[in-house]
């Protein structure tokens, strides 16, 4: 018999789910049916947990940034500046092959978000999320030597960068256009580091 799911679990099936719908279809497109479905879960529980659509685009920007922040955690544990960055990298590069599928999953949401104010909140946690990657890269900057605004710099530029090469990439149908721009950006960081 399979285990019941408690009222937190079916909450963060559900948003995880809103993730993967607004991923693929879009904030517009999705359907409160498509996140159930998705979910594996009925539809009234959707809008028991999230009476109005907007509460969905939050969930899903809460779900990104309870991977992005844990993960930025983990990879912190490791003792070099350098060894910090190699990790970094690596998990962009593992993300590829879905980027370059679907494009990516925050910064489709955060273009899909209509200008209202009942989406402050999603767009703050959205912004949230690309804060805390920038941040993250011009810590180890700072960290590895580089001064403080050369690194808040070079910071924006790496999720810049990345984050136009998912488009391009995306676009194309073309993984060299990524793989080539994240192994560029492990070059920059290191020279950086030295």
């Amino acid at each position: 018999m399979p285990t019941k799911l408690s009222s937190e679990q079916k909450r963060q099936k559900l948003a995880r789910a809103a993730m993967n719908v607004i991923w693929r279809d879009g904030y517009h497109a999705a359907t409160i049916q498509a996140v159930a479905n998705e979910a594996g879960l009925p539809a009234g529980g959707v809008f028991y947990r999230f009476p109005k659509k907007h509460d969905l685009a939050l969930a899903a920007l809460e779900t990104m940034e309870g991977e992005f922040v844990p993960l930025l955690e983990s990879i912190s544990t490791s003792r070099s500046v350098a060894d910090r960055l190699a990790k970094f990298f690596d998990y962009l590069d593992a993300m590829t092959p879905r980027r370059v599928s679907h494009g990516c999953p925050l910064a489709r949401l955060m273009i899909d978000l209509p200008a209202d104010d009942d989406f402050i909140p999603s767009r703050k946690t959205g912004q949230a999320v690309f804060d805390a990657l920038i941040n993250w890269v011009a810590d180890q900057l700072e960290q590895g030597g580089v001064a403080p605004a050369t690194a808040r710099k070079t910071g924006r530029q790496v999720i810049l960068r990345w984050q136009g090469a998912i488009i391009l990439a995306h676009s194309m149908a073309d993984r060299t256009i990524l793989d080539d721009e994240i192994n560029d950006l492990r070059v920059l960081t290191r020279d950086l580091i030295g």
